[in-house]
């Protein structure tokens, strides 16, 4: 391994660092790298240390590099040929995102007074890439910190009796698909032809009812904890919090128990069987993910190195401007 200086995130150091506003004093997440000098060549580490990346990721969930001047959109794209990964294509879209490289999308365009609540990325889907990582090419003037969870330890906070229903029977995701409210079904399938989506969704046990050319709901179902491919560990890994009425109508500003939305919500999300999630099954959720949540201070050419699947993310709302850029690597679909 090269000469970087490391430096372990415990909650002692990050509480006396002020990049670094909430930690769990448990966690060392995520695992810090600066570089040790002026024009330090973070491909060229990456490209000669991936064992070790490996190991590092399965042990923490993530890292963190910070002085490597991975600073523009070409930059990174070029650190991430060093990895041969097959590009991941953004189908059965949760939120509308564009390319910017061959390998580089812009993290997301949803409004920077919004929250985006903490999930992995497309742990809904039937595929979904085991490893992401962001890199800030402009600092967010005030705030738009992406939070990160340790799922492992997520799923720690809820109590075994909402473990055992989730484990028993899965999440089952309702979309209400429109360009009204949301994402229309030919943006979200990524599909000009209303055939062609129909096929995908008979191919992955997608139930599909069309109201009109562009709007649809559909309902899958998919587990809600799985065990990792590397540690084969038991992980909280599913979109039940993101997707819940609850967490919209929070967001909007509407009390939890005003159901006068509920059929034209965007999305929301049920036990496997069909059952409501109830508030208070709900709350566990946040609590899970507050008390494990790690905030830190995004700066110009920061990459954060994440395990998709060990590790949650989020984003904070934010004032000014703010490019943080995104690769997904490592296509899985949970079957090796």
């Amino acid at each position: 391994m090269s000469n970087l200086h490391t430096t372990f995130s415990t909650n002692k150091m990050n509480a006396e660092n002020p990049d670094f506003s909430k930690q769990n004093p448990d966690s060392i997440l995520p695992l810090v790298f600066y570089a040790s000098q002026e024009n330090e060549n973070l491909k060229y580490w990456i490209s000669n240390n991936k064992p070790v990346i490996e190991q590092m990721l399965a042990k923490h969930g993530g890292i963190l590099f910070r002085g490597f001047e991975v600073n523009s959109i070409d930059a990174f794209n070029d650190l991430m040929t060093c990895y041969n990964s097959e590009i991941i294509p953004y189908m059965f879209r949760s939120s509308p995102r564009y390319a910017l490289a061959d390998r580089v999308y812009v993290s997301t365009t949803h409004p920077n007074s919004r929250e985006i609540k903490m999930h992995s990325e497309q742990s809904y889907s039937f595929a979904w890439g085991k490893k992401i990582l962001f890199c800030c090419v402009t600092e967010p003037e005030q705030n738009g910190e992406t939070p990160i969870a340790d799922n492992r330890k997520v799923l720690n906070h809820l109590s075994p009796e909402l473990v055992k229903k989730f484990e028993e029977l899965g999440v089952l995701y309702q979309r209400n698909l429109s360009s009204e409210i949301g994402m229309s079904v030919k943006e979200v399938f990524q599909m000009s032809d209303n055939e062609e989506i129909k096929q995908y969704c008979i191919e992955n046990h997608i139930n599909i009812e069309f109201s009109s050319d562009e709007d649809a709901v559909i309902r899958w179902k998919r587990p809600a904890i799985v065990f990792h491919p590397v540690t084969n560990e038991k992980i909280w890994f599913n979109h039940a919090y993101f997707f819940n009425k609850y967490s919209i109508l929070e967001e909007i500003g509407i009390p939890y128990d005003d159901d006068s939305l509920d059929d034209v919500l965007a999305s929301n999300t049920f036990f496997g069987d069909g059952s409501e999630i109830s508030y208070e099954e709900y709350q566990q959720m946040v609590g899970a993910y507050e008390s494990e949540k790690v905030i830190f201070t995004w700066k110009e050419g920061d990459v954060l190195f994440l395990d998709n699947m060990l590790t949650a993310h989020g984003r904070s709302p934010y004032r000014g401007d703010r490019k943080i850029v995104v690769s997904i690597i490592e296509p899985y679909n949970g079957i090796e």
